[in-house]
């Protein structure tokens, strides 16, 4: 006997309810993700987002914000979320981890970016069945200009490190962490060290959330301290938002434009990124770092699987703005 109508209805419905649900605590989860690579020396937030597959919606959905708020902020609060708990874990509760376990730590982003390969030369090779000689340009360029940053700030010395973080270096701090979130293979981190914000970038985050002062010193002392630095943090978040959306309407006008050799490009971003935290890895290279790499590697394939899988099943409400809509 077959479902009636109403009950098929339900059905429908109740599926889309769970591809909505699914839909969100991924994102929160690759917010998560994102916050930790933006904290993290050596990670790009933004080569984060690309292995995650949420890099262009992203894009498209704050580009384009204003022209579906509700279906956009539907898409891009989860992502907002998780961003905010991963920042605030790495600057609590993860700072004791990285400090000793960073080899294994970086060994798991690398091989969830490298993961990410397949989909990013799918992308490449929409524009024909054979690659041509400006996706290997635009390759070696993404790839040349990861390691000639780095090169940049390698040859820079460092200036002395700022304990406390002013309102001007707020700013500057914003709008380091916006291009490292958004341009691939910047890593917002290093450039902070090297100006010598990043401890005062780092204490006025925790201030959000200081459970180390809480558990000290009781709840009246961390909102004391969040107080204290509650003008440079608002300062950070208004610079981070400014330069965010100069940069989108570049890179998505790019994408737009010039869509494979623009994920030609995203693939020299990601191999120069890995080439970048190999170093680190081997340096305090130990056992378990094959490990998580492993992990790291299965963890990007398994999400693409899930993704390709459930792709027809996609809720369209909570799907961003594309930025070939018009």
């Amino acid at each position: 006997m077959s479902d009636s109508p109403k009950q098929t209805e339900q059905q429908n419905d109740m599926t889309a309810r769970g591809n909505r649900m699914k839909s969100i605590l991924y994102r929160i989860v690759s917010g998560i993700v994102m916050g930790i690579g933006c904290v993290l020396p050596g990670v790009s937030g933004g080569i984060l987002a690309i292995s995650l597959g949420v890099y262009e919606k992203m894009l498209a959905a704050i580009g384009n914000l204003f022209r579906a708020f509700r279906r956009n902020m539907r898409y891009l609060l989860p992502l907002g979320v998780g961003g905010v708990i991963g920042i605030l874990l790495t600057s609590n509760v993860l700072s004791l981890v990285i400090a000793r376990y960073e080899a294994q730590l970086l060994s798991l982003f690398t091989g969830l970016v490298l993961g990410s390969l397949s989909e990013l030369y799918a992308e490449v090779r929409l524009d024909g069945p054979k690659l041509k000689a400006k996706h290997f340009i635009a390759a070696a360029l993404g790839l040349a200009f990861v390691l000639l940053f780095a090169l940049g700030e390698s040859s820079v010395g460092r200036t002395a490190t700022a304990t406390e973080l002013t309102i001007w270096g707020a700013v500057i701090s914003g709008a380091v962490l916006s291009f490292g979130t958004i341009i691939p293979g910047i890593s917002s981190s290093f450039i902070l060290v090297y100006l010598g914000l990043y401890p005062a970038v780092i204490a006025a985050i925790t201030s959000v959330l200081d459970i180390k002062t809480l558990a000290s010193s009781g709840f009246s002392a961390m909102l004391a301290n969040l107080g204290a630095h509650i003008l440079p943090l608002g300062a950070m978040v208004v610079s981070f938002s400014i330069v965010a959306v100069c940069i989108i309407k570049l890179v998505n006008r790019m994408l737009r434009r010039h869509h494979a050799t623009s994920y030609a490009a995203i693939i020299g971003f990601v191999l120069g990124s890995v080439g970048l935290v190999v170093p680190t890895v081997l340096k305090d290279f130990h056992w378990t770092s094959v490990l998580f790499f492993v992990a790291g590697l299965l963890l990007s394939l398994l999400e693409h699987w899930i993704k390709a899988k459930s792709s027809s099943q996609t809720d369209e409400e909570t799907e961003p703005v594309s930025v070939t809509e018009r």
